[in-house]
């Protein structure tokens, strides 16, 4: 890849005065943000020092190209594109561009399972083998599989099967450790589509991102992705990661609500090659890995995260205390709550996430207590490192979750 020039690369930065706003946000009534600990905000853009040196860290990594941004409160407070969506074709980066979000599209689906608790449409600790039975987990504890288990990956489910006719088999007692499954993820999403009676797009759409006015978010296609997506890249060498049904489900005229588990997979049947019933990991949209987003529709996602507004769209205090306990320890710094990670290491508690779709390398770290966010989309096999160094910037520490990932 021949080195970038520094010239393309734009920094927009969005100053705004923040502080007042916090003392006016309505207290969410849990210890883990009492208003004790509101404080001023630990994770802050990276100073223009690190700036200045951010080219230089991406021509190292052969990274081609990234967005991110910094959120305080109730708003996105800097955000800043760098490099190219494309190596070959050379496509900056811009607000508009469409990042696979890869994992950290599990956190927002948990908080819609989250939402449905409060609704008392799901209840977290009843088997989900009494929502969905078929291809539901087996074996001596397939009956226990819960929500809690599945969204703090306490499951015991595998990451992924290598065939549709493999059992699902819990591979130890679910809540007794830590083992992460994107499968358990996609179990769960079956479970929302048969408690909600609709496809798990349309209902994501109407539940979290119109009310988000996350407009150009999607675990499917849009029509215009081919023009905006970024490519991951492996190198120099860029690479798509279409997701099933850019023209099949807009041309059948099924309304998209109709389109779950059951369909897609019938219809997918139709057209692989070599022609096979396709396996979770192979299925969209999927909300362990399909995620499709901006930087700036994402933060508005992380906003109800750092600053909750005591509406409806809030998840009830005992919902959201749940949310942030540990259940399932990984190591001595990191664990898992439901839906998010937690770090632990003798400072500030955050939760966070990572995304990794192979040439696709992004994370998520949340400090609640002083409301403030930082997120990191890029689009190359070795932006993991980049991203460390970004983290250490905008958070002044070293972070455990990095020499876990």
């Amino acid at each position: 890849m021949s080195l970038i020039d520094r010239r393309k690369f734009a920094q927009t930065t969005l100053a705004f005065s923040f502080l007042s706003s916090f003392a006016r946000r309505q207290q969410v009534a849990t210890s883990f943000l009492s208003k004790a600990q509101i404080s001023t905000p630990l994770i802050v853009p990276p100073d223009e020092k690190f700036m200045a040196t951010l080219p230089r860290l991406m021509e190292l990594a052969q990274l081609p190209g990234l967005g991110m941004g910094v959120v305080h409160g109730d708003r996105m407070v800097w955000r800043h594109y760098a490099g190219v969506a494309n190596a070959k074709t050379k496509t900056p980066i811009s607000p508009t561009s469409l990042f696979p979000a890869a994992s950290m599209g599990k956190q927002v689906f948990a908080y819609a399972v989250l939402q449905l608790v409060d609704a008392r449409q799901l209840d977290l600790d009843r088997p989900l083998k009494q929502y969905v039975s078929e291809d539901a987990p087996t074996g001596e504890f397939g009956d226990r599989v819960t929500a809690r288990h599945i969204l703090s990956h306490s499951s015991g489910l595998p990451n992924w099967r290598e065939g549709s006719n493999q059992p699902l088999v819990p591979a130890f007692e679910p809540g007794s450790k830590f083992r992460y499954s994107g499968e358990g993820f996609y179990y769960l999403q079956r479970v929302v589509e048969k408690i909600t009676g609709t496809g798990c797009e349309a209902y994501m759409q109407e539940h979290i991102f119109k009310p988000l006015g996350m407009n150009s978010s999607t675990y499917l296609w849009r029509a215009d992705a081919g023009e905006r997506l970024v490519s991951g890249h492996r190198g120099d060498e860029p690479f798509d990661n279409r997701a099933f049904g850019e023209q099949l489900i807009q041309k059948s005229g099924i309304p998209l609500a109709q389109w779950n588990h059951d369909r897609i997979v019938r219809e997918m049947a139709k057209v692989v090659s070599p022609p096979h019933t396709p396996v979770p990991n192979e299925t969209s949209p999927n909300v362990a890995f399909s995620l499709l987003t901006t930087v700036t529709n994402y933060s508005a996602f992380l906003t109800r995260i750092t600053a909750p507004r005591g509406d409806g769209f809030d998840l009830k205090p005992e919902t959201w205390n749940a949310m942030i306990r540990p259940y399932s320890h990984v190591n001595s710094a990191l664990s898992w709550g439901l839906g998010w990670g937690i770090e632990e290491d003798g400072g500030p508690r955050y939760l966070w996430q990572w995304g990794d779709n192979g040439g696709w390398k992004n994370v998520v770290i949340v400090h609640p207590e002083s409301r403030s966010a930082l997120f990191v989309f890029t689009n190359g096999a070795n932006g993991m490192r980049v991203v460390e160094r970004i983290a250490r910037a905008a958070t002044g520490r070293d972070h455990p979750l990095f020499l876990w990932v």
